[in-house]
Formats: C-alpha cells, sequence, structure tokens
C-alpha cells in the first residue's frame, strides 16, 4: 500500500509515524511545501525572544531522521491538485519548478493552514510579517533583530497577537496591540479577558480596542498604520488576525468542506471522498458541547487525529472523541486557560444557562505566596451540567482547566465534580479546592 500524506507538522507526521510502526511494509511518501516538517509552532513566539534561542529546538525531527524509519518527506514540494478519480496528486518541486504526478492508495490530507492577510492598501509593503511557519518565524525574528526596528504593531489580540506582544515587551520594543472587538482574546468573554487587557497595559502596551485597520503608509516599507481611529507610527508590523485552512487547492473538487474551507471529517477522519482521510489545521472537529462541527486549529488535536488516521489503515478500531475546547495560554505573569464553552458560545448554542463568578486563593491563604484565582464557569439550569470554565491567576490554573476539561468532557454535574476527590496540601491548594468552591455556589 502507498499512502501520500499532503503536510508534514503534527498531523501529518504522526499519522505518517503510526503507520510505519504498525504496518513495516507500506510506502510512506510525504510532501510538505514549507523547508522543515514535525515542528512547535506554538513555541515560536518565544523563539523571538530568545526565551528558545535556536530554531532547531523547535523541530522534532528532520527528514533525514524520518528516512531511517522509511518514510521518505519531501520539503520545498507543494500539492497543487488532486485528482480523486485517478488516485493521482500533482505536485510541484518549488527548488526546481518541475511539476510531475504521484499516485496514492491513501491520500492523507494534512496540509494544516496559513496566516490570514488583511487585503489593504499597502499590504505589500516590506516589513509586514505573519507568524504561520518556521520560515516565518525566521523571517520575523531577524527582521526584529535590526536597530532600526523599535516600534511594532501587532494587528489582532487572539492568542498568537498577545503572546507575541509579550515577547516584544521583552525584547524592549515598543509594542502597539491593535484589535478590532471590544476586547482581547475573543474566545473569552469579556470580564475574564480584561484581566489580561490591565496585565498588557502594566506592562507598557499601547493598547487599541475597538479599532479596524484601513491601510498601510509608506515608501518602501511599513512606516506607518492607518486606523478608523488614528495613524500610528511604526517600524514592523506583525498580522496576527487568525489563520485559513490549506485547501484552496481543493476548492472545485467534491470534497465536502466547512465555510472557511477546512475539510468535513467523521470520527474516522475519514472525508466524503473514499481512501481520503484529513486532520489537523486544515479539517473540522466534532465539538462535544455543539451541534455542528468546528473549526478547532490546536496542535493536541492535529497529533491525536493523525494517529487515528493511522489506525484505521492499519485496521485498529479507533476513533477520534472529540474536543471541547480547552486551551492555555501565558500573558506576562499571568496563566489564562478556558475550556468548554464561554457564556456567549453558550448563549449562541441557545443553551438555557447560568454562571457564576468566583475569585479563590490558588493555596491555603497561610501558606507563603497565596495568589488569586479568577474563575467564571457556565452551566445547564435545569441538570446543572458544566458546560465550561474560564480561569486567569498567576499559579495553580494551567493544571486545574486539566481537571475541569475531563469533568466536562464526562459530562459531570456540579455536584459531581464538588465531591470529587481532589489532592489537598496547604502548598498546592487549599482544603477546598478552589474549582470546588466555584462548584458549590451551583445549586438546582
Amino acid at each position: 500500500m502507498k499512502v501520500i500524506v499532503i503536510g508534514g507538522v503534527a498531523a501529518g507526521m504522526s499519522a505518517a509515524s503510526k503507520l510505519k510502526r504498525s504496518m513495516a511494509d507500506v510506502t510512506v511518501h510525504v510532501y510538505e511545501k514549507s523547508s522543515d516538517v514535525s515542528y512547535g509552532a506554538c513555541g515560536m513566539p518565544y523563539y523571538l525572544s530568545d526565551v528558545i534561542e535556536k530554531d532547531d529546538s523547535l523541530i522534532a525531527r528532520t527528514p533525514e531522521q524520518f528516512k531511517e524509519r522509511g518514510i521518505d518527506v519531501f520539503t520545498k514540494h507543494e500539492v497543487t491538485g488532486v485528482d480523486f478519480n485517478n488516485k493521482t496528486v500533482t505536485v510541484k518541486n518549488l527548488t526546481t519548478e518541475e511539476h510531475f504526478n504521484a499516485s496514492y492508495d491513501k491520500l492523507l490530507i494534512t496540509s494544516v493552514a496559513s496566516a490570514i492577510r488583511l487585503p489593504v492598501q499597502g499590504s505589500d509593503l516590506l516589513g509586514i510579517h505573519v507568524l504561520s511557519s518556521l520560515d516565518d518565524a525566521r523571517a520575523l525574528k531577524d527582521a526584529l533583530a535590526q536597530k532600526t526596528v523599535q516600534t511594532v504593531s501587532v494587528i489582532g489580540a487572539g492568542y498568537i497577537g498577545v503572546e507575541v506582544a509579550e515577547n516584544l515587551v521583552e525584547m524592549g520594543k515598543n509594542v502597539q496591540l491593535i484589535e478590532m472587538q471590544d476586547q482581547v482574546l475573543p474566545p473569552y468573554d469579556s470580564d475574564m479577558s480584561a484581566h489580561v487587557e490591565k496585565r498588557l497595559k502594566d506592562n507598557g502596551v499601547d493598547l487599541h480596542l475597538n479599532t479596524t485597520l484601513k491601510h498601510y503608509e509608506g515608501t518602501h516599507g511599513v512606516s506607518k498604520v492607518v486606523t478608523d481611529h488614528g495613524s500610528f507610527e511604526t517600524d514592523l508590523v506583525i498580522e496576527a488576525i487568525g489563520v485559513r485552512p490549506n485547501t484552496a487547492f481543493l476548492k472545485d473538487s467534491d470534497l465536502t468542506m466547512l465555510k472557511n474551507g477546512a475539510i468535513h471529517v467523521n470520527n474516522k477522519q475519514e472525508t466524503s471522498i473514499p481512501d481520503v482521510y484529513s486532520a489537523g489545521d486544515c479539517a473540522s472537529v466534532p465539538h462535544l458541547l455543539k451541534d455542528a462541527p468546528a473549526y478547532v486549529p490546536l496542535g493536541t488535536h492535529a497529533n491525536k487525529a493523525g494517529r487515528v488516521i493511522a489506525a484505521q489503515l492499519s485496521g485498529e478500531a479507533a476513533h477520534f472523541h472529540g474536543v471541547v475546547g480547552s486551551n492555555v495560554l501565558k500573558a506576562f505573569d499571568l496563566e489564562v486557560a478556558k475550556t468548554g464553552l464561554s457564556e456567549k458560545e453558550a448563549a449562541h448554542e441557545n443553551y438555557d444557562y447560568d454562571v457564576v463568578n468566583v475569585k479563590a486563593a490558588n493555596q491555603a491563604g497561610y501558606y507563603p505566596g497565596a495568589t488569586p484565582i479568577y474563575m467564571k464557569i457556565v452551566f445547564e439550569n435545569k441538570t446543572c451540567k458544566l458546560l465550561g470554565a474560564q480561569m486567569v491567576g498567576k499559579q495553580g490554573v494551567s493544571a486545574r482547566i486539566n481537571t475541569m476539561a475531563t469533568a466536562i468532557q464526562r459530562g459531570m454535574t456540579a455536584s459531581e465534580f464538588s465531591n470529587l476527590d481532589l489532592a489537598y496540601a496547604p502548598p498546592f491548594s487549599p482544603v477546598w479546592d478552589p474549582l470546588q468552591i466555584a462548584t458549590n455556589q451551583i445549586k438546582c
């Protein structure tokens, strides 16, 4: 059996590696458009500021190492089309400009996602960057190293925008963070993201909310960001407004896709076309709390889904269990985390819900160093079933959000959660864990 993998980052290489371990005689060819495979994209903001000093620290395995495992990886090779009827792909060698066709028995589309660019006047000026691939990160790091780059404008205050802003401050840059919505971290509720907004301002970030980019100005390189609330001088721009699935080369095919171009898959990662599978940032995921498939481009899902594909192809009974939308990020000295539905998501999904907001110490109050955790729990009114949690604090957030994610994924009620046997010691928790203090307030 010959398997072709389009895209060589998390999902693709996870699938290829497990498949080769399970079926030694399978032929696996991976075509990757960029220079790198199997790298940790989530670490790129920290590479910019030298928290992670070397780019190769982000690379799990090289093409040569995959070759030793029997997997043929072709970097700088872009798949430009697929003939599903004849089971062939058209590939462009980006180094030689040569085009060729390759046949497959099974096809894995794991072509990740790319940064959305803003189609405004001046967007072709030098000095406007994105942070989607390791090649992007290298180019951006080189640009930031220039002494003339002192003021940096970040467009978009989502996860990447906030992380990048923090690392730019650590580098000593003047940071302008521009967001068209009325809050940072739009997936969160505004009362929770307000803690992050304050921390950004406290650390010198010039934050502009409700501000829409109109165009860029400059002679050769960008020198001004023009918005509906005035103009801002700048030395460099980083656009961080989101990502789009890399599926444009499939737009005229019979593949079923979401509106944004993500490929629709079932819980076996099968697409609407036989012998074609998809996973990762170019594919949908089943959301356990929503009626429709969701687009949640995270490496955790990509790696799991890639393993499911390999299991399917090697004859194992496996499926992807779905997501509840768990995430965590660092914003200076804050840990910020979310799982399940926010209040606005619960309203959009037409749940009969309510919320509790609680502030509690991360550890016993008498133990030195206790700090507050701010929590918001969303629950279903009649059943008290837990639907979502958001947390912000200096300590103890990142571990607790995983406890809540487990509870939500298992469909637990507030009462069931309050009676969990959670570990306790004064340096780590009060007698009642902060999450249980919150769920104790939920009555049905």
